[in-house]
C-alpha cells in the first residue's frame, strides 16, 4: 500500500505500517484473545478497511467515533483511518450516556463503531444529536444495523481521498475530565511521530519485541506505546480488559517484552496466587507514571526479577495528552536509584519551570511545568478559550508543579490546583501523600483540601489501609506531625476500601471530596 502523491519528506502514521510491510511481513504484529495477524495480514486488512471506509463517505477530516471495549480491530481501524488523513475520536466506555452524548455533540463523528454490549448506551448517547453518527456494530447480527463486516471491501473504489499530510490530526482523545467536562485533544500524525522518535532511545526498546496493552484503547498510553513497538517492527498484545491472571499467562505465551503498569496493575499481579508459577523472563521493560507516591516499583522490579526477568528496567514517564506521553523520562540505568523522580526531558523537548507570570524559578524551588515541544497537541476541539488557556506563548502549561533536584533531575510536586492554602501556608498534597504511605498500616491514600472558616482550608486524607490494619486517625495524624510541619497534618481522615480513579490510575480528586461530606 504505497502512499499515492507526496507529502515531501514527512513521515506519517502509516509509514510505520509500509515500512514493516517491505522490511517484515512475515512476523507477527497484532495479537488478541481471538487471532494473531503478521505484518503481511495487518496491512492486508488495514487495506480492505480503507476500501469499505471511502465507500462508506469517510474522507480526509472526517471522524469515526468508537465506543468499545479493547480490540485487534480497533487498531486496525485507526491505521486505515490515519491512512486517509482521516481522525479516531475513541470513547471512554464507562461513561454514562449523558456524557457520551456530550462528547458526540462536540465532536460529531460521522460513524460511531459499537458493539453489543454498548450498544443501547451508544443509542442513548445519540438520542437527541442534531446529526447523529451511522452506528457500525461488533457482534450484533440481530441488530439490523451497519455490521462491522461491511467496512472490509475487496475492490478499492475507483478514487481515494489525497494523501495525508503530518498536520492531519489523527486522533482526538478527551481528557479525562476528573475537574469538568471532558475536552477533546487534537493529535497530529507530526505529533505522534516526533515524540515516539524522540522516546525509543531512552527506553531502549529492541527490534521485535512485543508490548503488552491492557490500557484502553481511549487513552493516550495505549496508543503511544504501540507505535513504539510498531517502529521496532514489534507486536503488540491486544487484551479486552486487565485480568491478573490473564495478564502473566499472555506474558509466557506469547514471550511478552514490555508493558505500562499502573500500581493497581502491578500489586494486582505480583499479589496474585498465579504469581507463585509465572514466567517472566522475557520481560524487559515497565514503563510507570509516578501516580502512587510509595516504592511500589521497587517492590515490583523485585518480584519480576524473581521470576525470571533478569534485564528488567523500569522507566518512569511523566506526560499527558495535550503535551506527549514523554515529555520526561527517568531512564532504566537511573530508576533504581531514584524512582520517585520524573527523571529529564527527552531530545526535543523544552521543559521549564515557571511562575504564574511565565517567569523561571530559581532551581531547588516549586514552578508550574510548561513545555514546548511538535508533541504539543493542535488545540481542543471546538474548544478556542480552553486551548488560550492551556497553550500561553507558545508554552503549554501542565497545571503540574515541578521542582529540579541537585543533581538536575526532575520532581513531580503536585496538581496545581490540589495546592491547599491552609492559614496562609501552601501545603503540597502530594508532600503529605508521600509521608503517609511510609506509614506500615497506609496502602494508598489521597489528600485534599477541605473549607475552613478560620484557615481558608484544612488538610484531610482519605486512607486505604493494609489488610488487617485497624483505622486510628490520631495515629496517623501523630505520625505526620513527626515527619513535616504541623500545619501540612491531616486534621480530618476518612478510611475507605478503595480510591477512585481514572483507567489511567489518576485518583478522582472531586470524588474524594464527596467522601467527606
Amino acid at each position: 500500500m504505497l502512499r499515492e502523491g507526496s507529502a515531501g519528506s514527512e513521515f506519517l502514521l502509516g509509514d510505520i505500517l509500509r515500512s514493516n510491510l517491505c522490511w517484515e511481513p512475515d512476523r507477527l504484529a497484532l495479537i488478541d484473545r481471538r487471532r494473531s495477524l503478521t505484518w503481511a495480514e495487518f496491512g492486508a486488512e488495514v487495506e480492505r478497511l480503507r476500501n469499505g471506509l471511502v465507500a462508506m463517505g469517510v474522507c480526509r477530516g472526517t471522524r469515526v467515533a468508537v465506543l468499545d471495549r479493547n480490540r485487534g480491530e480497533t487498531v486496525l481501524l485507526h491505521y486505515a483511518l490515519a491512512s486517509l488523513g482521516a481522525v479516531l475520536a475513541p470513547i471512554n466506555m464507562w461513561l454514562r450516556a449523558a456524557e457520551v452524548h456530550y462528547i458526540l455533540g462536540v465532536s460529531q463523528p460521522f460513524l460511531l463503531v459499537t458493539s453489543a454490549e454498548f450498544l443501547a448506551l451508544s443509542q442513548a448517547a445519540c438520542d437527541g444529536l442534531a446529526v447523529p453518527p451511522r452506528l457500525v456494530v461488533h457482534d450484533a447480527p440481530e441488530s439490523g444495523l451497519t455490521p462491522w463486516e461491511a467496512l472490509l471491501v475487496d475492490r478499492a473504489p475507483a478514487r481515494m481521498p489525497a494523501p495525508e499530510s503530518w498536520e492531519d490530526p489523527h486522533l482526538i482523545l478527551h481528557t479525562s475530565g476528573t475537574t469538568g467536562r471532558p475536552k477533546g485533544a487534537v493529535l497530529s500524525h507530526k505529533r505522534s511521530v516526533l515524540d515516539a522518535l524522540n522516546a525509543l532511545p531512552a527506553f531502549g526498546i529492541r527490534r521485535f519485541e512485543r508490548f503488552y496493552c491492557y490500557m484502553p484503547l481511549f487513552h493516550t498510553g495505549a496508543w503511544d506505546y504501540l507505535k513504539l513497538y510498531f517502529m521496532q517492527q514489534g507486536a503488540a498484545y491486544i487484551a479486552d480488559r486487565f485480568e491478573p491472571v490473564e495478564a502473566i499467562h499472555a506474558i509466557r505465551e506469547h514471550r511478552l517484552n514490555g508493558m505500562f503498569g499502573v500500581p493497581r496493575v502491578l500489586r494486582q499481579m505480583i499479589e496474585n496466587a498465579a504469581w507463585a508459577e509465572a514466567d517472566m523472563s522475557s520481560m524487559r521493560l515497565i514503563a510507570y507514571a509516578n501516580y502512587d507516591p510509595s516504592n511500589l516499583i521497587l517492590k515490583v522490579h523485585a518480584a519480576f526479577r524473581e521470576r525470571g526477568a533478569r534485564e528488567l528496567g523500569i522507566a518512569n514517564a511523566y506526560g499527558l495528552t495535550e503535551g506527549g506521553p514523554y515529555i520526561t523520562i527517568l531512564r532504566p540505568e537511573d530508576a533504581l536509584a531514584r524512582p520517585q523522580s520524573i527523571g529529564v526531558p527527552v531530545p526535543g523537548v523544552q521543559v521549564m519551570l515557571l511562575d504564574d507570570a511565565m517567569r523561571p524559578v530559581p532551581r531547588g524551588e516549586t514552578g508550574e511545568i510548561c513545555i514546548r515541544s511538535p508533541a504539543v497537541m493542535t488545540g481542543y476541539l471546538n474548544r478556542p478559550e480552553a486551548t488560550a488557556e492551556a497553550l500561553v506563548d507558545g508554552w503549554l502549561k501542565t497545571g503540574d508543579l515541578g521542582r529540579i533536584d541537585a543533581e538536575g533531575f526532575l520532581h513531580l510536586v503536585d496538581r496545581k490546583k490540589d495546592m491547599i492554602r491552609s492559614g496562609g501556608e501552601n501545603v503540597f498534597a502530594k508532600e503529605v501523600e508521600n509521608t503517609l504511605v511510609e506509614h506500615d498500616d497506609v496502602r494508598e491514600c489521597a489528600v485534599i483540601g477541605l473549607p475552613d472558616d478560620d484557615y481558608g482550608e484544612q488538610v484531610a486524607a482519605a486512607v486505604v489501609l493494609r489488610s488487617g490494619a485497624a483505622p486510628d486517625a490520631e495515629a496517623l495524624a501523630a505520625f505526620v506531625r513527626g515527619r513535616i510541619a504541623g500545619f501540612k497534618t491531616p486534621r480530618r481522615f476518612v478510611f475507605v476500601e478503595d480510591l477512585p480513579k481514572t483507567p489511567a490510575g489518576k485518583i478522582k480528586k472531586h470524588e474524594i471530596k464527596v467522601l467527606f461530606e
